[in-house]
């Protein structure tokens, strides 16, 4: 019979008469020199403090609170207010001067849409105007402006660029809306892509977003 006792965590063996005139000898760490505890798994995967890992920073940055809640964009009209006949089909039909402030932390790029909250067509919104690829470095873009590197959808109206508010006469005011986003990459579209490709992909790479609303009737 075989007797097996334990000291210290190390299973000992002690020696006896296995029957077959063999005799079974006591187990001795010294015997066994290579036999060393293997090392914990800190040890294993300790990293060394002194290797400098380079890792993108764009990568690591997200928006607080705080920088999301102080992003806002201002156009020429007052929120809730009338918006100048000048940037509709009235006018001159020319986008808005606009500028816009506390941009969130990671932000790649600005985009802008200006839709129509109070005309559906085909369960989508009709959107007046899309732009993405805005540097928000700039903080501003200038009246009838499409900045190099820009780029702009396709609107409701069939074309690509501004297209400015167009209600029809008699209509009660309609609702308009401008919208700017923050997004934390680039939009990967071509200029002139069709604005519910523009909408669906600023919707994904948003962190942020900030709006004012202006009124305008014929």
């Amino acid at each position: 019979m075989i007797w097996v006792a334990t000291i210290s965590g190390i299973v000992v063996l002690t020696a006896c008469d296995t029957g077959d005139g063999k005799q079974l000898q006591p187990f001795d760490p010294a015997d066994y020199p290579s036999q060393t505890v293997p090392p914990s798994v800190e040890d294993e995967f300790s990293i060394d403090p002194s290797v400098d890992f380079d890792i993108d920073p764009e990568l690591t940055t997200a928006p607080t609170l705080a920088s999301i809640e102080s992003f806002a964009v201002t156009a020429p009209w007052l929120d809730g207010g009338t918006i100048d006949a000048r940037f509709t089909c009235d006018g001159l039909g020319v986008s808005p001067a606009l500028s816009w402030g506390g941009v969130p932390d990671g932000t790649v790029e600005i985009a802008l849409t200006l839709v129509d909250d109070s005309t559906v067509s085909d369960g989508q919104p009709f959107v007046h105007w899309a732009i993405a690829g805005l540097d928000p470095a700039e903080i501003a873009l200038a009246e009838g402006d499409a900045p190099l590197g820009s780029l702009q959808a396709t609107n409701s109206f069939g074309d690509v660029g501004y297209g400015g508010p167009c209600p029809r006469p008699g209509d009660e005011p309609h609702l308009y809306r401008l919208t700017a986003y923050a997004l934390n990459q680039q939009l990967e579209l071509a200029d002139g892509d069709g604005v519910s490709e523009f909408l669906d992909t600023i919707a994904i790479l948003s962190i942020a977003s900030t709006d004012v609303s202006g009124l305008y009737q014929r």
